[in-house]
């Protein structure tokens, strides 16, 4: 017997909670011959979009659904993307691609968008769901998933689990951590990747891995509820002013150890004094990550944007303790 093949185009799933590494992963995979001739679609959390001015390899490709969680607020636009794709292919005003990476906000709960390709008869006949990949990150994955009920559906509806940061929680870390995921979903490939590389198996990414396994975890009651906590806020600041060096490591230091606690979230793309490249900040709980220096501007507005996401945190609050960082730094030192 000859088995038809699927000739709809796969849609992968790249979800993750705030600040597991999402984008980092999707530019090494779009790097990759791989991967080639991939759309993407980037869901943002917040008024500034930043995620996709980040993704190196496919910004022709590249669309944005912003100012609101694709899980709950704009799924909709999901179906109407994807069908604008489907049509800008056909019609050359972009170019051909052989599947679609839907990356999520980190607050994303996967099992609404998942249905969306599966089940929405606008989609049926173009689309098919690929494979569903959770980024979790290893220095805070486990106190994600004993507090965040979206990381627990994250993980509990993939098909693969990228462990990252490894490098900086250890290795003995990453197998509490893998033990506990697969606690939660025994079906899922875990696995772990190294700063700048990709785990093998994603690569094959149209084998996708799905089972009677993901449709009794896509089904599950256990899996139902409010989409995430409304408490979770995106405060947005932006600066016409470059920021002095001292004032940016100040400020970053001050909110990672005082507000740690209630900060999800942090990046931005930075204007500094005295450096004409753009430098990319992220924060995630008390750690700051490594400063990157990008090769020029990905746009034509060169201010400063930052997104912070967290709770019981104050907009006003955030730019007006910049404001006093960067006004304490220009202060001429005896």
């Amino acid at each position: 017997m000859r088995l038809k093949t699927d000739a709809r185009t796969p849609v992968t799933i790249l979800t993750g909670y705030l600040g597991s590494g999402k984008t980092t992963l999707l530019n090494a995979l779009l790097r990759d011959e791989a991967f080639a001739d991939t759309a993407v679609v980037i869901n943002e959390f917040g008024e500034i979009a930043i995620d996709h001015l980040l993704v190196e390899s496919s910004i022709e490709n590249a669309l944005v659904l912003q100012s609101g969680c694709i899980c709950c607020v704009i799924r909709g636009d999901l179906v109407d993307t994807l069908q604008d794709l489907r049509r800008r292919g056909r019609d050359g005003s972009l170019p051909p691609f052989r599947r679609v990476v839907v990356e999520t906000t980190g607050l994303a709960d996967p099992a609404p968008i998942m249905n969306s390709i599966l089940r929405d008869p606008v989609l049926a006949p173009s689309y098919r769901l690929g494979n569903v990949i959770t980024v979790v990150d290893t220095l805070y994955g486990a106190s994600h998933l004993a507090r965040e009920p979206e990381a627990v559906k994250q993980v509990a509806l993939a098909d693969r689990i990228v462990l990252t940061k490894i490098d900086l929680a250890g290795a003995g870390q990453a197998e509490v951590l893998a033990d506990m995921i697969a606690r939660l979903n025994p079906d899922a490939r875990i696995e772990r990747s190294a700063p700048g590389s990709i785990p093998e198996a994603l690569l094959a990414e149209d084998e996708t891995l799905a089972t009677a396994g993901r449709a009794t975890r896509l089904n599950s009651a256990a899996l139902a509820g409010k989409p995430h906590a409304g408490d979770v806020l995106s405060c947005c600041i932006l600066r016409d002013d470059s920021i002095p060096e001292a004032a940016l490591v100040e400020w970053l230091d001050s909110i990672t150890s005082l507000r740690g606690a209630d900060l999800l979230r942090l990046k931005g793309i930075v204007s500094l004094e005295g450096v004409s490249e753009p430098v990319v900040v992220h924060a995630v709980h008390h750690y700051v990550h490594e400063p990157i220096i990008l090769p020029q501007w990905p746009d034509d507005d060169a201010r400063s944007r930052i997104v912070v996401i967290g709770r019981n945190l104050s907009e006003a609050g955030l730019a007006a303790s910049l404001d006093a960082a960067v006004r304490a730094a220009r202060i001429p030192q005896p």
